[in-house]
């Protein structure tokens, strides 16, 4: 069974509630991110068999066609929601293994909602495992304060500029006042990250979300709106497409936990021990941060006690939680610095609830050689050709 290679994965900038990219339809930022993954490949529009998008309803056709992708391709909706971004990205890979399609767009697309504290019984659960694996509130307003020096770092660095595809929005009011006509705004940076101001002092100060608890405000993740989408391709027709990939999807795991456990526990052990591997043979963790005590819990289940591979340039308390887009958002920052520190295996793991998740594990294109389809059995996907016309 052929494998599945990820090319030009990217994202659009992260918004906040209120922000500009607030005034944004979903399908305008979803479009943004499919355009960005086609044109980045140097694909045609017209490769591409299908478009597999988690958002609202109707958004995989809709945004297909404002992307400028043919009316042949259908759409295929996946249900909006916490993690199943990741769920497209699986869809899109069945699809190219079994042959269906050969190129497919991938990814996901958060709504704009209004900032929420988490549910009582998500507290709960966070507590309860705060209590069971021993996390302190220093070490959650830690880990909080870490996620957002990570991802501040990366900014200064450039280090997101090669994965973000920016987004023009309606001009701010403080720049319409400057103009007598609207003018166009090009967003190309996290909102959430350009107004984060947060210290030492002022995690220690807030109170516990909980009496005698351990999470505050600032160390669960705070609500976003983005898009990311890539192109899942059958790897054996890389060459012909002319498309370089960045790593190939190698497996993927969904299970669930009694709530004993941190939620992605669970999948990324399926997906490690179906691999024979460990997370020691991992380079890169990305998480979603549902809240700090839960990714300090799920590193310590598997025994490690340092956060060096794990979500190393933020996570979604400093970018935003994207909801549908933030597995694709996860995606997309892991492989762009597994590609820069040239490493062989990243996870990525996205909750769709405190107590399941989904795991994806990548391999990096760099570790093994892309394998070309034999002459005269080139399989061409969904697309219509003239007859008599061989098309490599």
């Amino acid at each position: 069974m052929r494998r599945a290679a990820i090319v030009s994965p990217v994202r659009t900038p992260g918004g906040v509630a209120g922000g500009v990219l607030s005034a944004l339809p979903p399908r305008r930022l979803a479009a943004a991110a499919i355009a960005g993954a086609v044109g980045r490949a140097g694909l045609d529009g017209a490769r591409v068999d299908e478009v597999v998008f988690a958002g609202p309803p109707g958004t995989a056709r809709l945004a297909a066609l404002d992307a400028g992708l043919p009316a042949a391709v259908a759409g295929l909706d996946v249900e909006s929601g916490s993690g199943t971004g990741l769920s497209a990205l699986i869809v899109a890979a069945m699809l190219v293994r079994t042959e269906a399609a050969t190129v497919v767009v991938a990814g996901g697309v958060g709504e704009a909602v209004p900032e929420t504290v988490p549910a009582p019984a998500d507290l709960a659960h966070a507590e309860r495992l705060a209590h069971r694996y021993r996390v302190t509130r220093a070490e959650s307003d830690e880990f909080a304060l870490n996620s957002r020096r990570r991802a501040a770092r990366a900014w200064r660095q450039g280090l997101f500029d090669g994965e973000i595809v920016p987004v023009v929005a309606a001009a701010p009011d403080e720049l319409r006042h400057r103009s007598e006509g609207s003018v166009p705004y090009l967003v190309d940076r996290d909102e959430q990250q350009m107004h984060a101001e947060t210290s030492t002092r002022a995690l220690i100060s807030l109170a516990p979300l909980l009496p005698g608890g351990v999470l505050t405000a600032a160390a669960v993740r705070t609500p976003g709106i983005g898009a990311a989408a890539c192109l899942v391709v059958a790897e054996d027709r890389l060459v012909d497409l002319g498309l370089d990939p960045i790593a190939h999807m190698t497996d993927w795991f969904a299970a669930g936990t009694d709530g004993t456990v941190p939620a992605a526990a669970p999948s990324i052990g399926k997906v490690l021990s179906h691999n024979a591997l460990s997370l020691d043979d991992v380079d890169l963790v990305e998480v979603a941060e549902r809240s700090a005590v839960e990714v300090l819990a799920l590193a310590r289940q598997f025994g490690r006690h340092d956060l060096d591979s794990v979500n190393v340039n933020g996570g979604a308390m400093a970018l935003g939680d994207t909801g549908a887009a933030s597995g694709p958002r996860m995606v997309t920052t892991m492989l762009h610095e597994l590609a820069r520190r040239n490493g062989a295996f990243g996870v990525v793991a996205a909750d769709a609830g405190p107590d399941r998740a989904t795991a994806i594990l990548f391999e990096s294109a760099a570790t093994t050689p892309t394998p070309t389809a034999p002459k005269g059995a080139r399989f061409h996907g969904l697309r219509t050709r003239r007859s008599g016309r061989h098309r490599a």
